[in-house]
């Protein structure tokens, strides 16, 4: 199978906090794996469906800040009971005011990586 990725996936721990668009005053705590600037990879005792839209609040270590994130689940797999699932998602928003600063993240981690 070819790998179609476009940006280099950057493996991560970081928080995050999910709610469904249609259930917002439900959070769930789950952990980005990796992220890209065009989708992420998380963890999460909650089982998400594919197709289902998220809002993620991505919490960016080394900017003592977050960023709001509206996502698509593109794929979900139960890993066990206490791992929860794998999850991935496909960005279709980013909060307009920080866009630049989830960019600036990214491109600092890839320096972290390479250099």
């Amino acid at each position: 199978m070819d790998n179609q990725r476009k940006l280099i996936r950057l493996e991560v721990k970081d928080f995050l906090e999910i709610k469904l668009v249609d259930e917002v005053a439900k959070t769930i705590k789950a952990a980005a794996d990796n992220f890209t600037l065009m989708g992420i990879c998380f963890t999460s005792q909650q089982e998400w469906k594919k197709g289902q839209v998220l809002l993620i609040d991505y919490f960016m270590p080394s900017e003592l800040d977050s960023v709001k994130l509206k996502i698509s689940v593109v794929w979900s797999e139960l890993i066990d009971s206490e791992k929860g699932y794998f999850c991935g998602g496909e960005i279709g928003e980013i909060e307009d005011t920080k866009q630049d600063k989830f960019a600036s993240y990214y491109f600092q981690r890839l320096k972290e990586r390479f250099f």
